[in-house]
């Protein structure tokens, strides 16, 4: 092997690792700036101790379907475990028939009238109206979407054993099920104890099922702001440096196949100045053509994208959680 071929040899492995490195110490800048502080406004409303307004309720209906004491012994335990999480709960049993979409809407509304938009807590609607197939949902607010997010569905699950299926309560009614129902809730409650615990302060983002806002833990301190959170904007940068290095090598690629670059001759190598009679001329290799439509001034054109009708729903808050048929 020549030194010629040697030394080229060499010179391509260099640029390889040369771009390598040049990546792994863009990549770590990506990080570094990513995790900059940046002014965000903090839309989070920390729980303020007041468990008062943490309650059991049923719906107004002619003939509640809970007597006085089972409706304060539930508001008594919803008010404690209130208080083990440091959230606002409420426990919702519903005897009016609702679509899935509306009692989304109206869990999540209903939330936010009792204690304010951004604040930390849950709502529970348990579905009694004899609607087939009945739904329940689990409706969370500021931290407990975090701190819920991978559970709701294992606690909607669990309540199977407890509530009726939709084809026992059309059958039966809901009254011989009152013991089961009332033990559901209780089930619910201690969940929501249970999985807090496990759950603690996620690392992790997440977006509101219906607003523009996200909600993460940065230095203990949970955040819901309107800004992306620092984890994404690494992804971000990274995604760009990654797109910008491909774009960069396939330009390279591209002009290097079509192009063969050589070092200038010094043109005395082939004729004297002397013997040399130079003359300019133009010549052109190839001809391009470019034409302008100018449309008249009263044209007008749209955006060729047909509108989809309103599809409503409450965008108030920053909500998760999720819904369960039986």
């Amino acid at each position: 092997m020549s030194e010629t071929v040697k030394q080229e040899q060499v010179k391509k492995g260099f640029g390889r690792w040369l771009g390598i490195v040049a990546f792994v110490v863009a990549a770590f800048a990506a990080w570094q700036v990513s995790k900059l502080p940046i002014r965000v406004t903090n839309l989070a409303a920390p729980f303020n101790g007041d468990v008062s307004r943490s309650v059991f309720v049923e719906s107004d209906t002619e003939e509640p379907f809970f007597s006085h004491q089972e409706v304060s012994e539930l508001t008594e335990y919803v008010q404690a475990v209130a208080g083990h999480i440091g959230m606002n709960v409420v426990v919702y049993a519903s005897r009016s028939p609702l679509s899935d979409a509306e009692t989304v809407d109206f869990a999540n509304a209903s939330y936010d009238r009792m204690f304010g938009e951004h604040t930390d807590g849950v709502f529970f609607y348990v579905d009694m109206s004899g609607k087939v197939p009945a739904f329940d949902y689990f409706s969370t607010s500021g931290k407990a979407v975090l701190c819920y997010g991978s559970w709701v569905d294992a606690i909607m699950n669990g309540l199977d054993q407890y509530f009726p299926s939709s084809s026992e309560a059309r059958e039966y009614g809901y009254e011989p099920f009152r013991d089961g129902i009332y033990r559901g809730i209780v089930y619910f409650l201690q969940s929501l104890e249970s999985y807090y615990a496990s759950a603690g302060e996620s690392s992790e983002y997440v977006r509101s099922s219906n607003s523009n806002t996200y909600m993460y833990f940065q230095n203990g301190e949970f955040f819901v702001t309107t800004s992306r959170p620092p984890k994404q904007r690494f992804y971000l940068m990274l995604a760009g440096l990654i797109v910008g290095f491909l774009a960069a090598f396939l330009l390279n690629a591209s002009v290097k196949k079509k192009y063969v670059f050589v070092a200038p001759i010094a043109p005395e190598r082939y004729i004297s100045n002397d013997d040399s009679s130079l003359a300019r001329s133009d010549t052109f290799l190839r001809e391009n053509t470019v034409k302008h439509y100018n449309p008249p001034v009263s044209s007008s054109s749209g955006s060729g994208r047909v509108g989809s009708g309103g599809g409503g729903g409450y965008h108030g808050g920053s909500h998760g959680g999720g819904g369960h048929h039986r």
